[in-house]
């Protein structure tokens, strides 16, 4: 046995080290590949510390074997103490006996080993003048700068070919190579080659890696549309697009590959095709050509054919979802489970139902399992999410449809990339808003219906959670809180309001010594030199009660109360009094909404306090007049029944009851 050191440093030859599992076994195959084997083997040893499952499992051997031309002595003594040095370099990018394109030759796949396990040892029989003959090579990570090589000398065999040993050892879990499609993946990656060369077989555990019952359809050769001039002197690159059958839940964006079909590296997805399964296999010989010292330079060294090839997948995605989407809907139709018409009311339900279109097709594959009626529910659920809440989609798809994780994520990361639900999204909340606001103005003044409205229970709760009603920027602080607790939701840390308030008996009284609670407290903060806290006391009278002197009065004692006490901090509130309208005769308080200098409902002016009188006719006007641009370019024409609908679908424990007479 003889020590073969590298001619390399020990640091560069870690990088090699730090491939990802599948891609290291890959290499592996490979190799095994250009040694003109047409049986490759790989063996996944497994051991768990737990239950049989995947969380406790781990891998601790690899082994591929392959029965290739094998490696002779000469080669493992030239070829494995140099780094970028192959026994490949000599043969003309052609296999020792011509049979098919070389993959590498830059000398650094048997580095990879070490992605997987520190140690590997290599057990190879070739023929040297009609004699078998053995050699082994043994290699650790923690001795990376060499191998030892054993000369076995003339051995007992009837067939040539190679095995590869990884011990893996503990602390490495390969997670990759424990995964239930693992040999979806290295199809995925060898699917040119072995459709190129249909005399290859790779097993995995036994189990035949066959590419055909994965492919939909028929691959498809397109010559990319570059001049010549920019092609360096080689010929047209081909792009081989495969389409790939739902069973393949992960598959490559592009690869390029060389001209026969041997994949040299993975081009980043920059668009995910949602779960539409489609690799183009860019088919260059180009990509290999002399001087290329990393193979993850070469999308850099050549942008123009990476750009054009990755444009075509693109359009070929784009065009197959279409496809489908479109046979999807045509079944919705036909089973009446389409939810959408024919033409489209206004933009935003077009683009809605380009959304559903593109659920549909993510969601395929469990549509086809369940019945035509569950069909259509789970329509009728994908639209009112949509309609509703976007983000409840997720929900949605993992529990009615059943999508794994991986899906999900595909369609969320494709919906991330369309403005569509953005749109969406805006839209549904600026329609919610005007249905609103046409239902408040409905149970606030329509007889009959007003005078159910009740003011703590539905009223109150019916607009707090709807504090735009007031005015953008605003949030809500509390609802239906006593003074002291009022205080005690706007003060900051820093302010001593309890030492205020045991000084004051704990509480924050009215000037009669009486307690008081607001309805709606409100903040924001105003961006300026001294970051100054607005707050804003809402005091809301349900319909059946019209605003005159007792109300103001009410509010104004409230103004005295918060505003004057030590413990309130530098601020300023404004305090609104809202109904359905104002008293007349002696408790008439119309002298004090028209006062002179100031805005109609303007009643007092302080240093620390206004206070407003509002109408819900004015408040809803003001409210609705700030919706009135999104309320065009939606084309937003609903009845005031059809909004009161759906606010009551919504809302129903918040609206009262209607007597058949109110109803039109």
């Amino acid at each position: 046995m003889v020590w073969r050191k590298i001619e390399a440093g020990q640091d560069h030859l870690l990088q090699y080290t730090k491939r990802p599992p599948v891609e290291a076994l890959a290499e592996l195959v490979w190799n095994a590949l250009d040694a003109e084997a047409d049986l490759v083997e790989i063996e996944i040893a497994i051991d768990s510390l737990g239950p049989a499952s995947r969380e406790h499992s781990f891998v601790t051997e690899v082994r591929v074997k392959d029965n290739g031309h094998g490696m002779t002595l000469e080669v493992a003594d030239r070829a494995f103490p140099k780094l970028g040095d192959s026994w490949k370099l000599g043969l003309n990018k052609r296999s020792l006996h011509n049979l098919r394109i070389l993959h590498g030759s830059q000398g650094r796949g048997r580095f990879f080993a070490y992605s997987i396990g520190n140690r590997a040892h290599w057990s190879s029989i070739y023929a040297k003048e009609s004699v078998f003959h053995g050699i082994e090579i043994s290699g650790n990570a923690d001795k990376i700068d060499g191998f030892q090589i054993d000369d076995l000398g003339e051995i007992q065999a009837d067939k040539t070919g190679t095995e590869v040993r990884i011990n893996v050892g503990q602390g490495r879990p390969n997670t990759a190579l424990l995964r239930d499609d693992l040999h979806l993946l290295i199809i995925a990656k060898f699917a040119p080659h072995l459709l190129g060369n249909p005399d290859i077989q790779i097993n995995l555990n036994g189990r035949p890696l066959d590419v055909l019952p994965l492919i939909d359809g028929e691959p498809i050769d397109v010559p990319l549309d570059i001049e010549s001039a920019e092609l360096g002197g080689y010929e047209q690159p081909v792009l081989t697009i495969v389409d790939w059958t739902d069973e393949m839940k992960e598959s490559p964006g592009l690869v390029l590959c060389t001209a026969d079909g041997a994949s040299l590296v993975e081009v980043p997805k920059t668009s995910p095709p949602g779960n539409i399964r489609s690799t183009g296999y860019a088919r260059w010989s180009g990509w290999d050509a002399p001087g290329v010292a990393d193979l993850h330079v070469i999308p850099m060294q050549h942008p123009l054919v990476v750009d054009s090839a990755r444009e075509l997948l693109a359009k070929h995605v784009q065009e197959r979802t279409g496809a489908m989407a479109a046979t999807i809907v045509a079944v919705l139709r036909e089973e009446n489970a389409y939810p959408y018409p024919d033409e489209a009311s206004d933009p935003v339900q077009d683009a809605e139902r380009q959304i559903f279109d593109l659920v549909a097709v993510t969601a395929r594959t469990p549509l086809s399992r369940v019945s035509r009626s569950q069909r259509k529910m789970t329509a009728q659920l994908l639209q009112l999410a949509l309609q509703e809440r976007p983000e409840s989609l997720d929900l949605i798809l993992a529990e009615a449809l059943a999508l794994s994780p991986t899906e999900r994520d595909e369609l969320a990361d494709l919906l991330k990339l369309s403005t569509l639900t953005s749109i969406i999204s805006a839209a549904a909340e600026v329609s919610k808003r005007l249905d609103l606001l046409m239902t408040l103005r409905h149970v606030i003044y329509t007889p009959g219906v007003a005078s159910s409205m009740r003011e703590v229970d539905q009223l109150h709760p019916l607009v707090k959670d709807n504090v735009w009603l007031f005015g953008e920027g605003w949030r809500l602080s509390g609802s239906e809180i006593g003074l002291t607790n009022v205080l005690r939701s706007v003060v900051g840390d820093d302010v001593a309001l309890e030492d205020d308030l045991v000084q004051q008996g704990r509480q924050v009284l009215l000037p009669e010594g009486k307690r008081g609670r607001v309805d709606l407290l409100l903040q924001r903060t105003v961006i300026g030199p001294s970051e100054r806290q607005d707050r804003l006391v809402v005091e809301l009278k349900r319909p059946s009660v019209k605003l005159g002197d007792e109300e103001l009065t009410q509010v104004r004692k409230y103004a005295r109360a918060l505003t004057s006490h030590p413990g309130a901090g530098p601020s300023h509130w404004t305090f609104w009094l809202v109904g359905s309208e104002v008293k007349t005769g002696r408790e008439s308080i119309e002298s004090e909404l028209n006062q002179k200098n100031r805005q109609h409902g303007h009643i007092a002016e302080t240093e620390h306090f206004d206070i407003h009188v509002v109408t819900w006719g004015e408040l809803l006007d003001r409210a609705e007049r700030n919706l009135h641009f999104y309320r065009d370019r939606l084309n937003y024409s609903a009845s005031q029944d059809d909004a009161v609908e759906r606010v009551r679908r919504r809302h129903e424990e918040l609206l009262p009851v209607e007597p058949h007479s109110a109803k039109k």
